[in-house]
């Protein structure tokens, strides 16, 4: 097997270092969608799981596929194996650095409505939030 190799300035990336940052990016939602099944098991006590409704975030990096494909495997025998994912998305919410308006950008080359300014502070809107479980 040939390896493909990229130069980039002073920097040599092989294949397996790109299988290995991509790897490391699933583990994060790995990680998250257990963190989600977790608090969606604390919640519910002892009641079965029926629906499970997530924000995920406008600027997110998560992949709705990869926490579904994540959650069919860690919810089985349990309280939530037979649960839907329900994703919403959500507006981010950015604040302008230099006249202090917060408003909801329609992309991310978004400007200040108010001074048009390039100085922006992201307040929420690249994460994923559990916002509510249904049960039965």
């Amino acid at each position: 097997m040939k390896k493909k190799v990229i130069r980039k300035g002073d920097f040599l990336l092989l294949d397996t270092t790109i299988k290995r940052i991509t790897l490391r990016v699933d583990m994060h939602e790995l990680s998250l969608t257990k963190n989600i099944l977790d608090l969606a098991l604390q919640n519910a006590g002892e009641k079965r799981i029926l629906r499970v409704n997530l924000q995920v975030g406008q600027f997110s990096d998560e992949r709705e596929e990869s926490i579904q494909f994540y959650w069919n495997d860690l919810a089985k025998d349990t309280l939530a194996q037979d649960a839907n994912l329900h994703f919403q998305r959500v507006s981010a919410e950015l604040k302008c650095l230099e006249c202090g308006t917060i408003f909801h950008p329609e992309d991310e080359m978004s400007l200040c409505p108010h001074c048009f300014s390039h100085r922006l502070k992201l307040l929420s809107g690249d994460d994923v939030r559990l916002d509510s479980i249904d049960v039965e």
